[in-house]
């Protein structure tokens, strides 16, 4: 279930675990990086017709509606360096998402990371000594 959600909204996953920061940042990157490369290539580098639409469809519904649109108002990608990085950019958005989604699939059930407990840095320590806490 958290990895549908991390699917129909990046960063979704992770806010329902309780890691509110992480989806924060998570949701701003993949999506910073898809509307962005959406915005740089023009919105036809989204099309349902390429390969890399496979990849473009792992950011979630957002690339199903760009494609649609694209298919509504037909143009064909314009193989340009501007619009080259920008297909590059929602493909890195994909691929970002996938990582995301094992990251969410594995703390939802219960990974190593969920066992492991972070042991204080070093300035903590000294903080702690200095103002006679120990711990």
């Amino acid at each position: 279930m958290f990895t549908l959600l991390a699917w129909l909204v990046p960063g979704a996953g992770h806010w329902m675990l309780g890691l509110r920061r992480r989806a924060v940042a998570y949701s701003a990157a993949v999506l910073g990086l898809f509307i962005g490369g959406a915005l740089l290539g023009s919105i036809a580098v989204v099309s349902a017709t390429s390969y890399a639409f496979l990849l473009q469809l792992c950011t979630g519904p957002v690339s199903a509606i760009l494609a649609y649109i694209t298919y509504l108002t037909g143009p064909e990608h314009n193989p340009t360096r501007m619009g080259d990085i920008g297909l590059t950019m929602t493909l890195i958005a994909g691929a970002l998402n996938v990582l995301l989604m094992a990251d969410v699939l594995d703390r939802a059930n219960g990974g190593p990371f969920e066992s492991e407990k972070p042991k204080p840095t070093l300035t903590k320590r000294l903080w702690l000594r200095i103002l006679g806490r120990r711990k």
